[in-house]
C-alpha cells in the first residue's frame, strides 16, 4: 500500500493559496489602475474647463476694451455711443463673471487621486485585519 504523505498535499494547498493571493493582488491592482485612469480623465476635463473660461474671459475683456475706446472716440456722434457703451459694458461684465467663476473653480482643491487613495487605505485596513490573530 502506498500512502501519500501530508507534505505533498500541503504543498498543493500552499501553491493554491499563493496562486489565489497573486490573483487577488492582480485584480486589486487592475481596479486601482482603472480608478486612476478615471481620475486623470476627470482632472483633464477640469483643466480644459479652466482654460476655456480663461480664454473666454480674455476675449470678452479685450472686446470690451475695444468697444469702450470706440465709445469714447465717438462720444459726440449722436446715439451710437449708447449702443457701443451698452455692448462694452456687456462684454466687460461677461469677462468679469468668467474671472469670478475661474477664481472660485481654481480655489477648490483638486480631487485628483482622492478616490484611489481612499480605496488603497481601505484595502490596507482590510489586509491588516486579516493579519491579526483572532
Amino acid at each position: 500500500m502506498t500512502q501519500s504523505t501530508g507534505g505533498e498535499a500541503g504543498r498543493e494547498g500552499l501553491f493554491a493559496a499563493l496562486k489565489n493571493s497573486v490573483a487577488t493582488l492582480i485584480a486589486i491592482g487592475k481596479t486601482r489602475a482603472e480608478l486612476l485612469v478615471t481620475e486623470l480623465e476627470e482632472e483633464k476635463f477640469r483643466l480644459m474647463s479652466l482654460w476655456s473660461k480663461a480664454i473666454g474671459a480674455a476675449f470678452m475683456l479685450a472686446v470690451g476694451v475695444v468697444l469702450a475706446i470706440f465709445c469714447l472716440a465717438m462720444a459726440f456722434w449722436e446715439y451710437r455711443v449708447v449702443v457701443f457703451g451698452v455692448f462694452a459694458v456687456a462684454f466687460i461684465a461677461g469677462g468679469l463673471v468668467l474671472i469670478g467663476s475661474l477664481k472660485r473653480q481654481a480655489a477648490e482643491p483638486s480631487k485628483m487621486f482622492r478616490a484611489s487613495l481612499t480605496e488603497l487605505e481601505a484595502d490596507m485596513a482590510q489586509l491588516r485585519r486579516r493579519d491579526k490573530p483572532e
